[in-house]
């Protein structure tokens, strides 16, 4: 059947999960992902628009011809590393997971290496590329084995389809109460990625497992941007304030990202279905790979923007730019409240880029002592951006 011979070339290549379904439209998922941008849940995101939807949603409207979407998986899950932790205050000031304050350091036994926390899919490469390679394999097959006549369509997360409703149509998942997709065997440590073909195949059923009662991904959600089961409000998720987010983060949510430098898994860390997940066999995407679990923050700051493009071509990273990097280190550091990133911020606060500059000063602020409100109090009477001078008075109140 060639339905299955695609299904064993596709794993054969690469992918780990592999599902079908028809190429009609998702009109629930055009109806919950228009009222959610009515209700703002989709602010911050300004290309998220209801044409993008009304067109995403309708898998033929990319061509007409089309008649089935393989749905695909491929697990970034590593072998040899086991989850990030918990960020490590993920509620913010107050009560025992708060970090020091006010220069109160850690003593040097007990200090935690200044590092940052960074999502697992973008450990190693730019999965972008990994998987794309692979989709073209697939395609290529799709014509010269089945008889394609129209050239497959190829989504690796940027193009105008619904990702997520495919999967879950194609039996690759179900919805997580977190918004992922949680499969059996590989959780939600997945990729996902279609091909839009012309040959029409036989299409796999939806499975009927839920999360049931679970409820520890909305608890567990350190800004809460879970607002409801499966309802994100995208403007307060650390994922969308590290990497999306451009220019200033908002000072109420800064205490809440805690060392997430690049994404969040808080919510995947804690899903149960992920407990047993099986890892993938992928090297591209291994830690040695790229940035890594817990890259160092001090060198960070210190990056040139050739050297930023230098260090992360070919990774997500680069998705954050150089400033919202910085910015994220600058805020990781703060929350760490550790005295010594102190010299480091205040180099920071010369730093060319205003938002670099007035996000160190936050961060000084957050951690205290002589030195940080020396370096402050100078940097007063001579920075000329107002919305910095606005940071480093706001710092040297606390």
């Amino acid at each position: 059947m060639l339905t299955e011979e695609l299904r064993g070339y596709a794993l054969s290549i690469g992918f780990d999960l592999v599902g079908v379904t028809s190429a009609e439209p998702f009109p629930e998922t055009e109806r919950v992902l228009l009222e959610r941008i009515e209700r703002g849940l989709m602010r911050g995101l300004p290309w998220f628009t209801p044409e993008r939807v009304r067109f995403s949603a309708d898998p033929r409207n990319h061509t007409p011809t089309a008649r089935s979407i393989v749905s695909l998986g491929m697990s970034y899950l590593s072998a040899e590393d086991g989850p990030n932790p918990l960020v490590p205050f993920p509620r913010g000031e107050g009560g025992t997971d708060s970090p020091p304050r006010r220069g109160e350091g850690l003593g040097e036994r007990s200090a935690p290496p200044l590092s940052g926390l960074v999502a697992r899919y973008a450990w190693g490469e730019d999965y972008h590329r990994v998987v794309g390679d692979r989709l073209k394999l697939l395609a290529a097959w799709l014509r010269d084995r089945a008889g394609a006549t129209m050239p497959a369509r190829i989504f690796v997360d940027t193009g105008r389809m619904v990702d997520r409703a495919v999967a879950q149509r194609a039996g690759l998942g179900w919805f997580g109460k977190n918004t992922s997709i949680l499969t059996r065997g590989y959780g939600s440590w997945v990729f996902l990625a279609e091909v839009l073909t012309d040959v029409p195949l036989e299409a796999d059923q939806p499975l009927r497992a839920t999360c049931g009662a679970c409820v520890r991904c909305v608890e567990a959600c350190p800004t809460g941007a879970i607002v409801g089961p499966g309802v994100l409000d995208n403007a307060r998720c650390i994922s969308y304030l590290t990497i999306e987010l451009r220019g200033w983060m908002p000072r109420a949510l800064r205490p809440l990202v805690g060392a997430w430098l690049f994404g969040c898994d808080v919510c995947q860390n804690v899903c149960p279905v992920n407990r047993k997940a099986r890892p993938g066999s992928h090297p591209e995407l291994a830690p040695d790979r790229g940035i890594g679990p817990a890259p160092a923050l001090l060198p960070l700051l210190r990056l040139t923007d050739e050297e930023f493009r230098a260090r992360f071509r070919g990774t997500p990273i680069t998705r954050a730019k150089r400033q919202g990097l910085l910015r994220n280190a600058a805020v990781a550091l703060g929350n760490l409240g550790d005295l010594r990133a102190v010299p480091a911020l205040v180099d920071a606060l010369e730093d060319r880029d205003p938002v670099v500059r007035g996000h160190a000063a936050w961060a000084l602020g957050r951690i205290g002592g002589k030195a940080a409100r020396r370096a402050l109090e100078a940097t007063r009477g001579r920075e000329e951006d107002a919305r910095v001078r606005d940071e480093v008075e706001l710092a040297l109140s606390q």
